[in-house]
C-alpha cells in the first residue's frame, strides 16, 4: 500500500472552505423550494426549468405513482406550489373560510 501523498495543510484547507461553504439546510430547502426542483436534491427525470422532462433518470418506486410530477418542467412544480402555499396561508389568515 501506498502512503498517502497529500499534504495535512492542503486538507486541512479543503475542509474548512468546504464548512464554510455550507449552507444551512432550511435555506438549500428554500431555494428548492422556490425553484421548482425536486425537494430531495436529486435529478429524477431529464426535464429543466422550462422544459418538461421526456424520461426519468433512475427507477425509484415512488415514481410510479408520481410520474406527473417528476416529469414536469419547474414551472410547473413551482407555480402548483405557490398556489398550494397561497391557499394555506388564506386558509389561515381566514380569507377564504369565512
Amino acid at each position: 500500500m501506498r502512503k498517502n501523498t497529500v499534504k495535512p495543510t492542503l486538507t486541512r484547507n479543503r475542509r474548512s472552505r468546504a464548512s464554510r461553504l455550507r449552507l444551512p439546510a432550511l435555506v438549500v430547502l428554500l431555494v428548492l423550494f422556490l425553484s421548482g426542483r425536486p425537494l430531495d436534491g436529486r435529478r429524477h427525470s431529464n426535464g429543466t426549468f422550462w422544459i418538461a422532462g421526456t424520461r426519468r433518470v433512475g427507477r425509484p418506486a415512488y415514481l410510479v405513482t408520481w410520474q406527473w410530477w417528476a416529469l414536469a418542467a419547474g414551472w410547473q412544480r413551482l407555480g402548483l406550489r405557490l398556489t398550494a402555499l397561497a391557499a394555506v396561508a388564506m386558509v389561515v389568515v381566514g380569507v377564504v373560510a369565512r
